[in-house]
This record gives structure tokens, C-alpha cells and sequence, in this order.
């Protein structure tokens, strides 16, 4: 098996040290055993303050095509999620399943994905020395046939879950009038989100296929006052784009205890948590983006030290769940030096939700060997600027 850029073969364990906080990353591979259909499968989990009680994993699930963390990593790395999970207390825990063929290889639990998730779970839960990790409840995520994974482990463990936000996929599961009958039973109480592209309502579209299920699904949810909100992406097809601006921000008002919204057996009309997110529905649902009109309300960290190949600039970023990241600017000397980002046209994430290549790096190194000054801002989607971090000087 090749290397990956992200993990070591086996276990790893890394922290960060952020102002008073300490952030651990832990990654792991996880073999199949005896009757397993996967090939291996990768966890990477992120932990954003040692000090505080964990209180919910967030399980990001990507969709049926063979892993590629080389070019779709996991979004551990992702300082949009990452703002979730800080706000929340919540661990952020994402599965890389690698198969040979088919997408039925993992995206059944009974594939050895159940088994293998929790192992990770236990053995993140040891290694960070967060015993709460292991039982702690879920918020799941899931594109595709991680939506298909997400629905059936719903099903399988109902005390689990929290909320659960599906970008396409379960025709499998919802084209399937028995599983309905089940699911709707567990999941009426249950806070959930339906995303699926416009362009997926199209008979030509290859992924049609999970349109009317996912309708049948919503309108029988619906109809039994559940707690279920339909979002139409009108910029999109299949791919996750903008969508992770509804599904986070639809779990920022369920972690925060505001999912008030009261039940109403009116097919026609979405279920919305609170007036916060419901605004945010319909610019979405308008416009396939959102455009906040506040600046981020966290200035970013920035640290300097010297390296053999000049000065190593490594930052921190928290910004607004509505807002995400756009740009990163690094100043020099007072005057804006480089900017590491995407066009004000490009979507947030990639198809897949992972981040953008240009927003990968958490660093940077300078070359000069001249003495220099730096501070660092970031633009979100709507080219608003944060304030600067604290000046730096080297040497």
C-alpha cells in the first residue's frame, strides 16, 4: 500500500499547542478481518481542546468512490468543520473506506464498516485519553452512498444520533417502502437534512436515480410531523459545493440546543430548527451560496520560528459557520504579501466536500533572510475580512 500524505501506516498521534488550547490529531488504518468486503479503511480524528469533556462525534462519510485523501483529504484538516467541532465540544472523525469493485463493499454496515468504526472509535477513545469518545452520541454527515451508510446505521443504532445531514444518495434505502416503514418509526423525532442538487431532479442526471425516494422519504417524514428540512442546491448536481453551508449550520442550531421549530404535518413546508437557519435557507435556496454581511468575529493566530530554510509562518483559523473560508492574506512589513485562496466565483469545498487544494496548507515559509514583521487575515465567502492576528516579528 503507497504512503499517504495525511497518515502513517498504524496509529499516529500529533498535538499542536494553539494559545491555551491543544489540538490532537489521530490517525489510523484499520484491516478487514474474515468476511469483511473493504481492502482497509482510514480514520483520522481531530480534537480541538484537551481541557473539555467531549460531548458528540461529528462523522463526515464520503460517498461511493474509492477513497482519495491524496486528492480529497479528510476534512480533520478543514478549519470550516473544525469550527463546528470547536464551538461544540464535539470530536471530528472521519472514515476513508478503500474497496475493489463496489460501493456495496463498505456502505452496508454488515460490510465490516460498523466493526471497523468502532474499533476507531475505541482506539481514538484510548489513545487521546478520552474514555467519553467511545460512547459519545453522533452527528452524522453523509454524500451519497455515505447518506445510504448514515440512513442504515440510524436504523442500527437510533440512540445514538443526533442529527444527521444527507447530500444525495439512499435510493437504495428509500426507494424501498419496508426500510421507509422502519426508518420513519426511528427518525421522526430525529433532526434531519435532505440536500440533494437541482440538477440531480433531471431524468438525464445519472444520479435521478435517488430523486423520487428521497421525495417519497421527506413527504412521509413530513407527514408524520418529523423533523426533516429539504434543501434544493439550484447551482449543483451531485457534488457536495456550497451544500456544507446548510448542513453545518443546520447541526450549529441542533448542537445548540435552538432546533425549536415546530413540528407541522404540512408536507409542502420544510421543517426549520430556528428564524436563523430558516433565513439561511431560503439565500440558499436562491442562491446555492450565502453571502454574510458580518465580518468573521475571530481574528486568526499566527506564529513564526526560524527553520533552516527561513522563517515558518503556521496559523490558526476560526471562522463563522455562515461565512467559512475563502482567503487566507499574509501580511508583511504592514503590506499585503501573499494570498493563498479561491476565486470569488469557486465554491468552498470540492465535490466531495474536502477542502480546496489552495486552502490546504496551515503554513508557510518565508525564505528572506531580512528581518521582517507579519500578520495574517482571511476573507469568507462573502470577501468579508477578519481583523488581524497579533503582530510577529522574526528575528
Amino acid at each position: 500500500m503507497a504512503a499517504r500524505s495525511w497518515f502513517f501506516v498504524g496509529p499516529r498521534d500529533s498535538a499542536t499547542r494553539n494559545e491555551e488550547h491543544e489540538t490532537s490529531l489521530f490517525d489510523l488504518i484499520v484491516p478487514p478481518r474474515d468476511g469483511d468486503r473493504f481492502q482497509h479503511a482510514e480514520f483520522s480524528c481531530w480534537i480541538a481542546d484537551a481541557s473539555k469533556p467531549l460531548k458528540a462525534v461529528i462523522i463526515h462519510q464520503h460517498g461511493c468512490t474509492n477513497a482519495s485523501p491524496d486528492k480529497h483529504p479528510p476534512i480533520t484538516g478543514d478549519w470550516h468543520w473544525r469550527a463546528l467541532a470547536r464551538k461544540h465540544d464535539a470530536a471530528l472523525l472521519v472514515p476513508m473506506y478503500h474497496v475493489a469493485k463496489n460501493c456495496d463493499e463498505w456502505n452496508d454496515p454488515d460490510s465490516g464498516s460498523e466493526r471497523a468504526l468502532f474499533t476507531a472509535l475505541e482506539d481514538f477513545a484510548q489513545r487521546s485519553q478520552r474514555p467519553e469518545l467511545k460512547d459519545a452520541p453522533w452527528v452524522l454527515w453523509g454524500h451519497s452512498g455515505g447518506s445510504s451508510w448514515s440512513a442504515q446505521m440510524i436504523t442500527r443504532h437510533p440512540k445514538r444520533v443526533l442529527s444527521a445531514s444527507f447530500r444525495g444518495g439512499c435510493h437504495k434505502q428509500f426507494g424501498v417502502p419496508e426500510f421507509r416503514a422502519k426508518f420513519g418509526i426511528i427518525a421522526r423525532d430525529l433532526p434531519l437534512l435532505f440536500v440533494w442538487g437541482k440538477r440531480e431532479s433531471v431524468p438525464t442526471s445519472s444520479h435521478f436515480v435517488s430523486w423520487e425516494p428521497m421525495n417519497t422519504m421527506y413527504r412521509e417524514l413530513r407527514a408524520q410531523g418529523g423533523k426533516v428540512c429539504r434543501v434544493i442546491d439550484p447551482r449543483s448536481e451531485h457534488g457536495c459545493d456550497d451544500s456544507r453551508l446548510m448542513s453545518i449550520n443546520f447541526f450549529d442550531a441542533v448542537l445548540s440546543g435552538q432546533a425549536s421549530g415546530m413540528p407541522t404535518t404540512d408536507v409542502s413546508t420544510p421543517w426549520q430548527p430556528n428564524d436563523t437557519f430558516a433565513a439561511l435557507w431560503r439565500e440558499f435556496s436562491e442562491r446555492g451560496a450565502l453571502k454574510p454581511k458580518s465580518p468573521p468575529l475571530y481574528a486568526p493566530s499566527l506564529s513564526a520560528k526560524h527553520e533552516a530554510k527561513g522563517v515558518l509562518l503556521e496559523w490558526r483559523i476560526v471562522p463563522n459557520l455562515d461565512g467559512g473560508l475563502r482567503a487566507i492574506r499574509l501580511h508583511r512589513d504592514g503590506k499585503l504579501w501573499k494570498e493563498i485562496g479561491i476565486n470569488e466565483d469557486a465554491f468552498l469545498a470540492t465535490g466531495r466536500d474536502s477542502t480546496p487544494e489552495a486552502l490546504r496548507a496551515h503554513s508557510f515559509v518565508d525564505e528572506s533572510k531580512d528581518s521582517h514583521s507579519y500578520t495574517l487575515t482571511f476573507l469568507d465567502i462573502g470577501g468579508n475580512e477578519s481583523a488581524p492576528s497579533e503582530s510577529v516579528r522574526v528575528p
